[in-house]
This record gives structure tokens, sequence and C-alpha cells, in this order.
């Protein structure tokens, strides 16, 4: 069986339609963040270790991704911002979020919501947004 790390997990996910990919926590992030850069993909991760209720997350989510000092800090500005870039030439955007079951453990309606919110944008036409890579 492949690893989470082989560039061909990642392009197979990469070809589907599925929004999001769990790997499991052991997976090297930045093996999954070079094979995804790899395929031409603008990949970002978000750290969430020690991150226990929504104010982190967003706090967490705004700084990885560098949202500009207009980001609300709630959920609809997180969906609007994570339809970007506004330069739609630039290339697809994966979120590879790390630490996700330990603040799915900690607050279960919050990251419900936010795999919701992505799971939407990713799956809107026109969106930056490809999807979310979840390793542990």
């Amino acid at each position: 069986m492949a690893s989470a790390t082989d560039p061909s997990v990642l392009r197979d996910w990469l070809s589907g339609t599925a929004p999001l990919l769990e790997l499991p926590g052991d997976t090297d992030p930045d093996g999954v963040l070079e094979a995804l850069r790899d395929q031409g993909i603008d990949a970002r991760r978000v750290d969430l270790a020690g991150v226990s209720d929504k104010a982190g997350l967003l706090d967490a989510l705004h700084r990885a991704l560098e949202f500009g000092d207009w980001f609300g800090f709630n959920w609809d500005a997180l969906e609007e911002a994570l339809y970007g870039p506004e330069d739609r030439s630039a290339p697809e955007r994966v979120v590879v979020i790390t630490g996700f079951e330990v603040f799915r453990t900690h607050a279960p309606k919050d990251a419900g919501i936010v795999l919701d919110i992505l799971r939407s944008v990713a799956g809107t036409r026109g969106s930056g947004l490809r999807g979310c890579v979840l390793i542990g």
C-alpha cells in the first residue's frame, strides 16, 4: 500500500471530486505540502496544536492563509475568504490542517461547521479552493 506522502495518493485525490482527504496522524505534513506543491498547488499548512475553540481556529486560519485585516473572525468571513484568491489565474489552493482530531475532540460542533464550509467552498465552481487535507 502506498504511503500518504506517496505523490500518487495526492495525485489520485486531486484528480477526483472529493473536497476532503483524511490522512493518519503519523503522516509527514512537510512531505504532503511538498507533494502538493509539486502538482502546482498552492498548499498552506494550518497547525491546530493547542487550538480548542472557534476563536483559536479562526485565528490559526487567518494567520496561515494570510487573510488581511478585513477578516471578520466569523464563519461567514471564513467562507468568503476561502473563495479567493481574487486572481483566478493563481494556482488552486489546498489547506493542509494538522492536529484536527484533537481539535474535533475539544470542539466537535465547530469542527463540523468548518468541515462543512471547506466542503462547500471547494465544491463551488469558480472557487480557488481545491480542498483540504486533514492530518491527525
